[in-house]
């Protein structure tokens, strides 16, 4: 059977009548053969070359995508370190504000303030040079009185 299968045909038996035995070498079924396998044989070879380039390329798309995806990783690192130091900036004078504020003057204190600058009206405060001035007007007219 294996002889078949290689395009060898089976002996036969000596006949009774003298013939002689017939080995039949069949070579066009292995020609065939053979040319069915070489077919076979470029088609698996160009399915293997042709699967060789397909992953060829899949992974040069991985590796740019690869690429890609590191530098924008790292630009949005950058950014990421950039607006936490803008936080950090804002935070510090949101403090700064707030100690600011702590110190001014709240409400109920200016309206204390008022009331007393009202009560005591310092735009009728008079300069110590015009109360000089005034004293020594009210001596001239003292002393002019005297004399009259």
């Amino acid at each position: 059977m294996a002889d078949a299968a290689l395009g060898i045909a089976p002996q036969k038996k000596h006949s009774l009548f003298g013939s002689k035995p017939q080995q039949s070498f069949d070579s066009v079924g292995m020609s065939a053969d053979m040319n069915n396998m070489g077919r076979r044989l470029r088609l698996l070879e160009e399915s293997f070359t042709n699967m060789r380039r397909s992953v060829q390329v899949t992974e040069e798309n991985i590796l740019q995508h690869n690429r890609e995806f590191s530098k924008e990783i790292k630009s949005i690192n950058s950014e990421i370190v950039e607006i936490r130091n803008e936080l950090s900036e804002v935070k510090d004078r949101i403090l700064q504000l707030i100690t600011e504020l702590k110190g001014s003057a709240k409400r109920e204190e200016v309206k204390i303030l008022e009331k007393y600058i009202s009560l005591w009206n310092p735009v009728k405060f008079v300069t110590q040079a015009e109360v000089e001035r005034m004293v020594r007007e009210l001596m001239a007219e003292e002393k002019s009185r005297k004399f009259q």
